[in-house]
């Protein structure tokens, strides 16, 4: 997991409704995320014993978080409520907000609901043709975006790997339909697809293959998926807010993208915060969790 949040996505983070579900597993559903965790920091739920907090814990109503002298934790709620906690200090959860607390507590400024949203648009309906094609032949690899990944339809930047003795590429986006909504012959990545040529919250597939190289043409083709535009303004507007903050809300700004499908901003979010803090373990496995998925899922 992204640490131990893995299960619950990003949309998690700051989900404005919850499903319906028993009383018991209601209790234990996550309202906050803890983004920051510094020195000794510990949790406590009713009937559960006291454990570290980890980066990226996602919290549940009523628990408690109790911190040693010269610890810090930062945490934000569903609700966008953000809070840190220094020193010596204990806070209690409530559904939405801090209940009880003691000791260094303070209120950070807080950011919009970021409601978990489809990324597709519930009009879009895919058709076979882009979907059903299939390469055969030597293949391209390396490609992003990919299956479980997603892109901002104005900012969207195609990635593969080189091949030997390859003197150009041609580039192609085809919607569900099976049109081609984009094509461009290039001699290297990345490949920026122009704004106005993808739609939000919709999915398409791009293939690539090898130009003017001697013997078989190498191909690749994968799935992009264009996040909504209603989570792309929640997103910006979440952004706005926390990058004013500086580096200390880079990890949860990639928590954010992760949870969204954007890796490629997730990993490099995460790669400043550890140009920062370049001794904190905890922002390091979250990277290499990061890096583990992208060659995972480059590698088709």
């Amino acid at each position: 997991m992204i640490l131990k949040a893995r299960a619950l996505t990003c949309g998690f983070l700051l989900l404005a409704t919850l499903p319906v579900q028993t009383a018991a597993a209601a209790l234990r559903k996550p309202v906050a995320l803890v983004y920051q965790v510094k020195g000794d920091a510990r949790r406590s739920e009713l009937g559960r014993p006291r454990v570290l907090v980890r980066l990226y814990d996602g919290l549940p109503a009523g628990t408690t978080l109790d911190l040693a002298p010269g610890s810090r934790l930062a945490l934000a709620f569903v609700t966008g409520k953000r809070y840190e906690l220094s020193g010596q200090a204990r806070a209690t959860l409530g559904k939405g907000d801090l209940g009880t607390r003691s000791g260094g507590v303070r209120s950070l400024p807080s950011v919009p609901p970021l409601p978990q949203l489809p990324p597709i648009a519930p009009d879009d309906r895919p058709g076979p043709s882009a979907g059903a094609m299939r390469i055969r032949g030597e293949r391209v690899t390396g490609l992003y975006p990919f299956h479980g990944v997603a892109v901002l339809a104005e900012e969207a930047v195609l990635h593969f790997q080189p091949i030997t003795d390859a003197r150009g590429y041609r580039i192609e986006v085809q919607d569900g339909e099976g049109w081609t909504v984009f094509r461009a012959d290039v001699e290297s990545p990345p490949v920026e697809v122009p704004a106005g040529r993808l739609r939000a919250g919709f999915r398409y597939w791009w293939t690539v293959r090898t130009l003017d190289r001697p013997g078989p043409v190498a191909q690749g083709e994968a799935e992009l998926v264009t996040l909504s535009a209603r989570a792309a303004r929640a997103r910006e507007e979440v952004r706005e807010i926390l990058t004013a903050e500086g580096a200390g809300c880079l990890p949860l700004l990639a928590e954010i993208d992760r949870g969204l499908g954007l890796w490629l901003e997730a990993r490099d979010e995460l790669r400043t915060a550890l140009d920062e803090e370049s001794g904190d373990p905890a922002l390091r496995e979250a990277l290499a969790v990061i890096e583990s998925r992208l060659e995972e899922g480059n590698g088709r």
